[in-house]
């Protein structure tokens, strides 16, 4: 890992507002249809599990994963990263650590350029909870966060929100979906052109 995110482990920075207000409406993937009609763009939300595998073999060689904050806000452990072709960010993903969670599990805050996905593969106890998703606004700090990090207009953009728990210690993951993974097209290996 490199400096910058060791001295974010250090340096405890003022505390995040909430990743999301608290009376957003979260909707069970089932209802989705009846809230957005672009097939593609639901595509990617109803995907189980993780998105890096799919994010993966849509971009091919251009796949990029990109550490863009990683260390304590207040007492919880934020990691944000980008995720897409190296030039254009699909994802956002806003993971939040309570501090009583990262002091039993201090591997939570070192997970640095690898992607949760890995690291979380290694850690078959942890269950998560179903996915819910919100069309939320730049006023939701998570979107705020991607907008700005994407240089996007203020815009309403798509989360999905699941929950982590390993042995009654839980965690929070945000992803937020970027309006250009609606229009990713999947990766043809070159033996198939």
């Amino acid at each position: 890992m490199g400096g910058s995110a060791d001295t974010a482990m250090i340096l405890a920075r003022e505390p995040l507002a909430p990743a999301v207000p608290s009376a957003v409406m979260w909707l069970p993937g089932s209802a989705l249809n009846c809230y957005t009609g672009d097939a593609a763009l639901r595509s990617w939300l109803l995907t189980p599990g993780l998105l890096t595998q799919r994010i993966r073999d849509a971009c091919g060689a251009r796949f990029g994963m990109h550490l863009l904050c990683e260390g304590l806000f207040g007492t919880e452990h934020v990691r944000e990263i980008d995720m897409g072709p190296a030039d254009t960010p699909w994802l956002f993903a806003h993971t939040r650590v309570p501090a009583a969670t990262l002091q039993a599990e201090p591997w939570l805050g070192r997970i640095g350029t690898r992607t949760l996905g890995e690291v979380l593969a290694e850690h078959r106890e942890l269950q998560r909870t179903a996915f819910r998703y919100a069309l939320l606004d730049a006023h939701a700090t998570v979107v705020a966060r991607a907008l700005a990090h994407a240089q996007l207009a203020p815009q309403a953009l798509w989360v999905r929100h699941s929950a982590f728990d390993l042995a009654g210690r839980s965690f929070d993951l945000y992803e937020v979906f970027l309006p250009s993974i609606a229009t990713a097209e999947p990766q043809v290996p070159e033996t198939l052109r």
